[in-house]
């Protein structure tokens, strides 16, 4: 083996046990780890992978946790294998070892097979860049590793990060309206002196790490990277199709509701084509598909939604089409909601989530489509409002953004 290798990693336990401090300031965001002695962490570029990943390390034991940048490694043309090697023979077999931007190494998913077959004691946690790249892996990795998915923030999250105040989660429990109204007044005592209207718009504008630093027009190099870096890199598009994918998310960011004979005439590419670009987009995270609530055959039928995973893009997006953020702001609504939400599904009413039919809308927002939903009984109708009033009608619950989203 190469010299420079247990020196490299020598180097880097050194390097980064010292830059631990300078994270302390973030919260950890990795959930459902577990005991798994792989995994794989994926997201949006933005969503604060490295980070989330750093702060997994910083929980470790100090003598058994090793932490690597693999595009340094691929600079410095270190073999992924010979590394991992090399850590085990300096620091033992019970080594965990956690990889940032692995998704920069040309077939890492095969060496980190080898070494997880290799080192029955080893345990790993690897990120990458690009979203597509790690779910591509599965081809080699399925039974070995767990996927954990990193989505953009909680309105929890964005308060602990933007404003350094913890939050207790929000359960609706068996009675909802008396949780809901205990849960606002938590809420008014817990952020003393805010506009929590204001605070809930500006979280709607600023969901992703990546914006709590950077203004949101730089938004738009971040989509950039990851159409001309992930999806070029991992799929079969010819360069004219690529270039067409900016076009497409024009079209998506003035309608939840897609055609696909619609967007064929509109970008000039065959209806063949038009689902595996959604479904790049799709798997690059800035996107989101939801099915209709609807069982059976004619559901399948129907064509889906898709929403943005980060609203800011769909502003963006639109804004060059000038179109102003009032026209778009239903839509960027509803963008938040399947951000945070899993399983969802649309309907008359906006969503079906965990028994609860939900409408989503501004200040104004009434209970005429609650009232009038074909969603049988059995759901609990919500009308989820950028208002300040818990209150509760005819059985349909009124709640402000800022409470519900605290469920998240």
């Amino acid at each position: 083996m190469d010299s420079k290798v247990p020196d490299f990693i020598k180097r880097s336990r050194l390097h980064y046990e010292q830059a631990s401090e300078s994270y302390s300031k973030y919260i950890s965001r990795i959930k459902n780890a577990g005991s798994s002695r792989l995994s794989i962490l994926y997201g949006l570029r933005g969503a604060g992978k490295t980070t989330a990943l750093f702060k997994q390390y910083l929980k470790g034991d100090e003598k058994k946790r090793l932490y690597l940048d693999a595009e340094e490694m691929a600079l410095l043309r270190i073999p992924l294998l010979d590394s991992i090697d090399s850590a085990v023979a300096l620091f033992g077999p019970d080594l965990f070892i956690f990889i940032d931007e692995m998704s920069t190494v040309p077939g890492w998913a095969s060496a980190i097979k080898v070494a997880y077959d290799k080192h029955p004691r080893l345990r790993m946690m690897l990120s990458g860049s690009s979203a597509i790249n790690m779910l591509d892996s599965k081809e080699h990795l399925a039974r070995r590793a767990i996927y954990l998915h990193l989505r953009p923030l909680t309105l929890r999250e964005y308060v602990r990060m933007a404003h350094g105040i913890e939050l207790e989660k929000f359960d609706f429990g068996s009675d909802a309206l008396h949780n809901a109204m205990r849960y606002d007044i938590y809420l008014h005592e817990k952020l003393k002196g805010m506009d929590l209207t204001a605070l809930w718009s500006e979280y709607l504008l600023h969901n992703l790490p990546y914006l709590l630093e950077n203004p949101q027009e730089t938004l738009r190099d971040l989509v950039e990277k990851a159409i001309f870096f992930d999806i070029a890199k991992t799929s079969r598009f010819e360069s004219a199709t690529l270039s067409k994918f900016e076009r497409l998310i024009l079209l998506l960011s003035v309608s939840n509701k897609v055609s696909y004979d619609g967007i064929s005439k509109d970008l000039g590419v065959s209806k063949s084509i038009v689902e595996p670009m959604l479904l790049a987009l799709e798997q690059a995270d800035i996107i989101r598909r939801v099915y209709p609530f609807q069982s059976g055959k004619s559901g399948a039928r129907k064509e889906w939604k898709y929403y943005f995973m980060v609203p800011a893009i769909r502003k963006l997006y639109a804004s060059s089409l000038s179109i102003p953020e009032h026209e778009i702001r239903g839509n960027m609504l509803e963008d938040i909601f399947a951000a945070n939400f899993e399983p969802i599904f649309f309907s008359d009413m906006d969503f079906v989530y965990s028994g609860m039919a939900i409408e989503a809308g501004s200040r104004s927002k009434g209970l005429k489509q609650a009232r009038r939903s074909v969603i049988p009984s059995r759901f609990k109708r919500i009308v989820v409002y950028n208002g300040p009033e818990v209150s509760q009608t005819d059985g349909i619950l009124k709640l402000p953004n800022y409470v519900f989203f605290s469920s998240a």
